[in-house]
């Protein structure tokens, strides 16, 4: 053997010897032993250096890795504006509150054994008595720690033990099914995975051989099922204890080490003191859910300006939504370091939160009150449930007014008073957000959701007789001629008059005032006829019907006007020749809004001018800092190129509808102590169901200040149902001194 200094096989003759003089590694003894020490030598180096550069330089990673600090940036709620009324009252506001949070582990039952075993290592390191503790009895204290913070929260809350465990139970069972499913679709990816392998079962490659071979020296083996994923919620504070007093807040804050995994969380909760006061206009601001961000970033080019996160409130409706911007609180932020068993370590403010702007209305919370309770009185708790009747039968009993609205405006400025609708929802309970008021919300069929002062379209009946009038004035070569009334048309079974449907009588000769005054509409039948459709469409336009008025609120509807355009292939109408009648006493197939008809109402009282509507008539400063308040100016009225001699008629019409004794008003509405202009309306809705009962007016008569309009919607008729209502909110005005008697 090569490995012996002598051997006996060796044969020594020339050629064995000439063989041998080759130099040859198996011969060196020596030279392969210190080979074989060098590479040992070089292994050992690499090792060493390499523990070295561990520890010098890497010993802070680990060290970190065995305390991990988690760095966490958090929003600090603000406060939105607050909203008010014109008279002072607080309608909206956010109340801030303090909610005690603790953190997850403290509240899981049973404890997770790791931070169960951490705790009892903290545990130790913290007290010298317990380090000779074995691990049982050291859980057992921690355990007995964790009960009696719960008993300290409970006490200090002013809640059952029964409360307390609910909402910790909850917690727990909703975290538990989020990390169930997360853990679910883990080993699906997984399983999925194993499966695409085995179906491919060659390697097609030598870089696949690779990663097996790397795989297979790096990666511990499979343990059949994936570790299961922690989720943020676990490690994370829940609230447990809602709106406590700052007393709590001071005890738990100045004793932390008593309360261990508690945090006192500031938050804010959207109040509205008047419930369902002037809901629809006042609106409501709900929390936006994950994907509702997302679809929010998604939209926005650049950073979104008001910094929402999931939780941040929004407008909904009304002003709330449309003036969103202003009364938005931007929220500040700070950096929170928590260690692994959740307890905050430090606390580092990045900014500072700004508070949102206040909003002051232009509605007058006693007017408004006034008017809703009017509408209260006459609106039906529940849906009628009767069928129609057929034709020729009546049900006085089935009467009942499904909704309505009353308006008040300024005619000049545009403010509105009162913007009343019936039925409608309270917006606290809206706000805390019970699922069985929305639910009964959602089943009314008088959809109380719905504005009736905005989004309503209905037919406007007689009240839109005042266009018909500006259109016959203000198209030439049309007479406006004393009309002799039969009481109808053509043919006494269509386009008649409601006094001869009554009585079977006509008004005989009658002009365009008494014609408004009466509500005759044979006149306006034959002043449509003579004048064709295209003058009275083209001031329907002119007016603002078929678009939207512009009030500084949300999903306003335009309505539609009737119009020989209608007969083209892409219109949703057909158009006949009939309709130009209809259209000249507001039927046909016409929608409204109540607040169009307002605007159209308070152009007749100003002489001309097409005002736009607005709630909203100051913006003040949402700091403690700062006391500015910016008026919000008017919004340039629009001129209509009306005749003064063409305003004076209509005037006098309106006028006489409630002083004339034969006025349509007189009966209901005349007041002896103030002058009121208006106008009824009773629009037909067929299917044997009661018609839409309409007023519109202003008051006074001989200077107007203020135009109003009520809507009952099946209401009945506009003299005899819409008619006390105005004169209810005449008296109210003057009660409150908007307007003076004679």
């Amino acid at each position: 053997m090569r490995n012996q200094p002598h051997s006996q096989w060796q044969v020594i003759d020339a050629a064995a010897e000439q063989r041998e003089s080759a130099w040859s590694l198996d011969r060196q003894v020596e030279l392969r032993t210190w080979l074989l020490i060098g590479v040992a030598i070089v292994v050992l180096c690499v090792i060493a250096i390499r523990i070295s550069q561990l520890k010098v330089y890497r010993q802070q990673s680990f060290l970190d890795n065995a305390n991990p600090i988690t760095v966490r940036e958090e929003s600090i709620p603000a406060v939105d504006g607050r909203i008010f009324s014109s008279d002072g009252q607080l309608l909206a506001y956010d109340d801030e509150r303090f909610n005690v949070s603790v953190h997850y582990r403290w509240l899981e039952d049973p404890p997770d054994p790791s931070w169960l075993r951490s705790q009892v290592k903290t545990l130790k390191k913290r007290s010298l008595e317990l380090e000779e503790f074995s691990d049982e009895a050291a859980e057992k204290k921690v355990l007995e720690l964790r009960k009696n913070l719960w008993q300290k929260l409970i006490l200090a809350g002013k809640i059952t033990p029964e409360e307390f465990e609910e909402t910790r139970a909850k917690i727990q069972r909703q975290i538990e099914g989020i990390a169930e499913v997360v853990d679910r679709n883990q080993l699906e990816k997984k399983q999925k995975k194993e499966e695409q392998e085995e179906r491919s079962g060659s390697f097609s490659s030598w870089d696949e051989v690779w990663k097996l071979v790397k795989s297979e020296l790096t990666e511990p083996p499979s343990r059949g099922r994936p570790d299961p994923i922690v989720i943020r919620e676990e490690l994370d504070y829940h609230p447990i204890i809602e709106n406590v007093s700052t007393a709590v807040v001071a005890e738990i804050e100045s004793h932390p080490s008593e309360y261990p995994g508690v945090r006192i969380a500031p938050s804010t909760t959207r109040i509205y003191p008047r419930g369902n006061l002037a809901s629809h206009i006042i609106g409501l601001r709900s929390s936006l859910r994950e994907d509702q961000i997302r679809e929010r970033r998604a939209e926005l080019e650049g950073p979104d300006p008001l910094a929402y996160q999931a939780g941040d409130r929004q407008g909904r409706f009304g002003v709330e939504r449309s003036y969103n911007s202003i009364l938005r609180g931007l929220p500040g932020s700070q950096k929170v370091s928590l260690a692994r068993a959740g307890d905050v370590i430090k606390t580092e403010k990045i900014r500072s939160s700004q508070s949102g702007s206040h909003l002051v209305l232009s509605l007058h919370s006693q007017l408004q009150l006034a008017s809703e309770e009017m509408l209260d009185e006459l609106i039906s708790p529940e849906p009628s449930l009767i069928p129609p009747l057929p034709d020729g039968l009546v049900d006085p009993t089935a009467k009942q007014t499904q909704g309505g609205c009353v308006l008040v405006m300024n005619i000049y400025s545009g403010e509105l008073l009162a913007a009343a609708s019936s039925p409608r929802p309270d917006l606290q309970k809206l706000a805390i957000g019970s699922s069985d008021y929305w639910q009964e919300l959602n089943s009314d069929k008088r959809a109380p959701l719905l504005s009736r002062v905005t989004q309503v379209l209905l037919a406007p009946g007689s009240t839109f007789k005042p266009v018909a009038a500006v259109a016959l004035c203000e198209t030439e070569g049309v007479p406006q001629e004393t009309f002799q009334c039969r009481g109808f048309l053509d043919d006494p079974f269509s386009h008649r008059c409601a006094i001869f449907q009554l009585a079977g009588i006509g008004h005989e000769d009658i002009n365009l005032i008494d014609a408004i005054a009466q509500s005759c509409n044979v006149y306006f039948f034959a002043a449509a006829r003579r004048m064709g459709a295209e003058p009275l469409v083209n001031w329907c336009d002119r007016l603002g019907f078929g678009n939207t008025t512009g009030v500084d609120l949300p999903f306003e509807q335009s309505g539609h006007v009737p119009a020989p355009r209608d007969n083209q292939p892409e219109g949703k109408y057909q158009w006949y020749p009939g309709d130009n009648l209809g259209l000249s006493i507001g039927q046909s197939y016409l929608t409204v809004t109540p607040l169009q008809m307002l605007t159209m109402t308070a152009l007749i009282a100003n002489g001309g001018e097409l005002v736009t509507p607005r709630v909203v008539s100051r913006i003040a400063s949402g700091s403690d800092h700062e006391q500015n308040s910016d008026i919000i100016p008017p919004v340039k009225s629009k001129p209509i190129p009306i005749s003064p001699e063409t305003i004076t008629a209509i005037q006098n019409g309106m006028k006489e509808a409630v002083a004339s004794p034969k006025g349509t008003a007189h009966k209901t509405t005349y007041l002896k102590e103030i002058a009121i202009a208006g106008k009824t309306g009773t629009a037909q809705t067929g299917g044997n169901r009661d018609s839409h009962a309409w007023f519109v007016g202003y008051v006074p008569a001989e200077q107007p200040q203020y135009a109003f309009v009520i809507m009952l919607e099946h209401g009945g008729s506009g003299g005899a149902d819409a008619g006390p209502l105005a004169k209810k909110l005449v008296q109210s005005l003057m009660e409150l001194g908007f307007v003076e008697t004679k």
